[in-house]
């Protein structure tokens, strides 16, 4: 059985590649890894000088630390409740947003079990003031979880829905779409959370009895569906207030 040549330039099966290096700083023996990888030279000790040489860059090289990737999944799931897209996260976080698309979709329908610990130190770095550094368009829509929280903190003040949405400059029914379940523009959240930390524990000024009448009937829905003075605080993105 002939065996074949140990590199791509040999000519018979026992030819052994020779170091034709010009600007190497010494030549190349046999044995060494700079034959094997350079001249592609695969006899026995040119084997032996790679499978070495990769024992030892294997043992020196740093680990990289990992987590569970349910926590990085966790954690964009958060985010995107607070309004903010995938690309944005990945903005705030210098990363490119395909790292965060295969923590959180994998590929091939595969989702990793592990991925690396600085992808998620990143995602929780994103505070309150990064969030409202974003630049967003005011027609976006956006989750409504926390100028909902909001809505119902105010109305145990005796906020009604007509005072809140003449004060931020939406329809009434905005506001009671809220309450309701639904989300809001990008727009209507920024005027609610600037309003909400103007007015936060204040009562609404009451000139007429129609006004009076709606601030109870605020405070009595307030009270049968136990929302406080701490509704919005205890949200965890309560705080969120976007610069002006």
């Amino acid at each position: 059985m002939i065996s074949m040549p140990s590199s791509p330039c040999a000519t018979a099966p026992t030819a052994l590649a020779i170091c034709n290096c010009k600007r190497a700083r010494k030549r190349h023996e046999h044995g060494e890894y700079g034959t094997y990888k350079y001249h592609r030279c695969r006899c026995a000790p040119c084997k032996w000088a790679n499978a070495e040489y990769n024992r030892l860059a294997k043992q020196h090289r740093s680990r990289r630390e990992m987590v569970d990737a349910d926590l990085v999944r966790a954690r964009v799931a958060k985010l995107r409740e607070a309004g903010i897209t995938v690309l944005e996260m990945a903005e705030l976080c210098a990363m490119s947003p395909k790292v965060l698309n295969y923590a959180v979709n994998g590929r091939g329908g595969r989702k990793p079990k592990k991925v690396q610990a600085s992808t998620f130190r990143a995602l929780n770095a994103i505070g309150f003031k990064d969030i409202a550094s974003l630049d967003r368009p005011g027609g976006r829509p956006v989750n409504g979880d926390v100028s909902r929280s909001q809505v119902q903190s105010l109305y145990s003040f005796g906020w009604p829905s007509s005072m809140i949405a003449q004060r931020i400059g939406v329809s009434r029914h905005s506001i009671k779409a809220l309450l309701a379940g639904q989300n809001i523009t990008e727009a209507a959240r920024a005027a609610i959370d600037s309003f909400y930390a103007e007015v936060r524990g204040t009562e609404p000024v009451l000139s007429t009895p129609s006004e009076r009448a709606a601030s109870t009937a605020a405070r009595n829905r307030a009270i049968a569906n136990g929302w406080t003075a701490d509704t919005a605080t205890d949200h965890e993105y309560a705080r969120y207030s976007r610069a002006h």
